[in-house]
């Protein structure tokens, strides 16, 4: 009203919070020349940053403003202009006449001197600021108490950043950028964060952020965009609360694009400083993971994030990631990721065994930097699984579970290691309990096995499509139809699925033929040519899921040897032998009962141990 300026501005409202946590307003004076200097002073106090230096009641404020008029009114105060003769009030025109100003005594509202009339106007503008003021602080407080709580997480999810300008080179940021924020994100005890590898899906610009948010059952999201000019980058960061569909906290930083390492340091002060506290977290457990020391290594790192996880690409991110952790070798991140890889590569590329031991070593050395890594900590567990080590692998899992009860790929590592142990309905239970706290993570996908083996196709569909559209999916899916009897539905699937792989021609031989019919001498040519890779993996889950494709597909002979193989690697399946459809074939044969004590022995073994190890 002093000035006819908004002290704040801004083009979003994001912007306009912003100016008013971290900005300093213009100089009163400088926007109205007129204003006395202690009405400055006045609206100075009311605007300052710091809440102790601020008026602590407003009864302090109409003091102030009833002295102000008393002394302006008895002339002890004037504005320089208005306290000049008549030749200098003329001078300055009409603006000086109209904008004395003085105080309405019983509304407690400024008012310009000729415009008294409108005092009950300008006194209920105010009242509606007023309001305003608190509701605003009343939602901030809503906002950030709640949520500290780590026994209720906020949810949060950090969407794909945007590029902005036309640098292709930059493009690898658009995931890079994310990945960092949400890793430095996970630290928070009082923040769930959903995998960046559920979230990386999400693109698009343009996105409907609330329909996000609701797919993916979150409290807020995090995303941003990013400008690279020449050796210049400009990154903003900005958190919505999906609820209301409003801005919560947004800032823009600037750094030196070859720096990377310099950016990373700004990109997690802003994190520390203002997205945590947006979003009620604390900042003192904000970041304990290893910090890059080489920007070589550190660039390396960020553009293989970028790499999609497929056979041929996965390859390409291998020697980055080697050369980053040979450049940097301290940073847990980059040799947690080379585990992830080395483990990919084993068992979707040519890796084999040799690069399964390579995991295990680069994912001990990332715990041994880092032993809240997620990434190295889920991996570990599922490698001592599929070697037999299911005991410790259950330990692990479930000191994890107990020690951060709200983090989703904890639950689903204890459940993929109870369905190597044999325990169904429990590792149904851990799968439940992941897909509620995350609903969108394709990791959880393996959980369709889980309902497979226990004869419940329907949910079994449920959580393969959680990677709809993926080779993986598709070709999973002709199984689950075939369990729930839909086999006219899985030979029409099968006909869609791409002609290359293995796998794809053991499908297409068993399922892409008139039923009831034998087996052809394709499908004996083509299993003869898959059974030393699939009887000889290393991975007993493997050895089992073939036996039943195979038990459905006529060759029971083949079947009882994988099983039995299957259970002598640690991978129990006495639930799953009695329950699974696919097996149907096998219970009727004398060496059924067998595999059932097998079995069933495994699975005594691994709960003597479970009850017998320390808690």
């Amino acid at each position: 009203m002093a000035t006819g300026a908004l002290p704040f501005q801004g083009e979003s409202s994001a912007m306009i919070c912003e100016a008013i946590v971290n900005r300093v307003p213009v100089k009163v004076v400088r926007l109205n020349q007129d204003v006395p200097t202690e009405l400055e002073r006045i609206i100075d106090k009311a605007l300052e940053k710091d809440r102790n230096l601020r008026y602590q009641h407003a009864s302090d404020m109409r003091s102030d403003l009833q002295r102000l008029k008393r002394d302006t009114d008895s002339g002890r105060f004037a504005s320089p202009l208005a306290s000049g003769s008549e030749e200098s009030s003329a001078s300055t025109g009409p603006r000086s006449s109209s904008q004395h100003l003085a105080m309405s005594a019983s509304s407690g509202a400024l008012v310009p001197v000729k415009s008294r009339p409108y005092a009950k106007i300008v006194a209920v503008v105010a009242t509606v600021a007023v309001i305003a003021s608190a509701v605003f602080f009343w939602q901030v407080k809503r906002k950030t108490v709640p949520a500290a709580s780590s026994t209720n997480p906020t949810t949060v999810a950090v969407l794909p950043f945007q590029n902005m300008g036309s640098d292709k080179d930059a493009d690898f940021l658009r995931l890079a950028l994310p990945d960092e924020i949400a890793t430095a994100l996970s630290y928070v005890r009082s923040l769930s964060i959903r995998p960046f590898a559920t979230t990386s899906k999400y693109t698009a610009s343009g996105l409907d952020l609330q329909q996000v948010g609701r797919d993916m059952r979150v409290s807020d999201i995090v995303t941003g965009h990013y400008l690279k000019e020449g050796d210049q980058l400009q990154i903003t960061l900005e958190a919505v609360d999906v609820e209301n569909n409003r801005t919560i906290w947004r800032d823009t930083l600037n750094a030196a694009a070859p720096d990377m390492i310099a950016m990373r340091s700004q990109i997690t002060a802003k994190v520390r400083a203002g997205l945590i506290p947006a979003l009620g977290g604390e900042t003192e457990a904000a970041e304990t993971s290893t910090r890059p020391k080489n920007e070589e290594a550190y660039d390396l790192y960020l553009r293989s994030l970028a790499l999609p996880h497929d056979p041929s690409p996965n390859k390409e991110a291998i020697p980055m990631l080697e050369r980053s952790v040979g450049l940097d070798p301290t940073y847990a991140p980059a040799w947690g990721n080379l585990g992830r890889r080395y483990y990919l590569d084993s068992q979707y590329g040519d890796g084999g065994e040799a690069m399964f031991q390579k995991s295990n070593t680069a994912l001990e050395r990332a715990l041994a930097l880092d032993p809240n890594l997620t990434i190295a900590l889920g991996q570990r567990i599922a490698n001592r699984t599929e070697r037999g080590e299911v005991v410790k692998a259950y330990q692990d899992a479930a000191n994890w579970v107990e020690r951060q009860p709200k983090n989703a790929v904890a639950h689903f590592v204890l459940g993929y290691v109870l369905r190597y142990a044999g325990l169904l309905d429990e590792s149904a239970r851990a799968c439940e309990d992941a897909i509620s706290l995350d609903s969108g993570n394709y990791l959880f996908r393996a959980c369709a096995f889980t309902f497979s083996q226990m004869g419940n196709p329907e949910r079994a569909m449920d959580f393969n499509r959680l990677d709809a559209g993926s080779t993986w999916a598709n070709t999973n899916a002709l199984w689950i139809l075939v369990r729930e009897g839909k086999l006219s539905e899985a030979q029409a699937a099968v006909r869609k699925l791409p002609p290359d792989g293995d796998h794809t021609k053991f499908d297409k031989a068993c399922l892409d033929r008139p039923s009831p019919q034998p087996p052809s001498a394709e499908l004996d040519r083509v299993i003869r040519e898959l059974e030393p890779s699939f009887g000889g993996n290393p991975d007993p889950e493997n050895r089992y899921l073939f036996a039943t494709d195979v038990a459905f597909c006529g060759q029971k002979d083949l079947a009882l040897r994988l099983l039995k193989s299957a259970i002598e690697g640690k991978y129990c399946a006495y639930t799953a032998l009695q329950k699974d459809p696919l097996l149907a074939p096998l219970r009727s044969t004398p060496e059924f009962a067998q595999l059932l004590g097998d079995a069933k022995r495994c699975q005594d073994a691994f709960l003597a141990e479970r009850n017998q190890a320390p808690h």
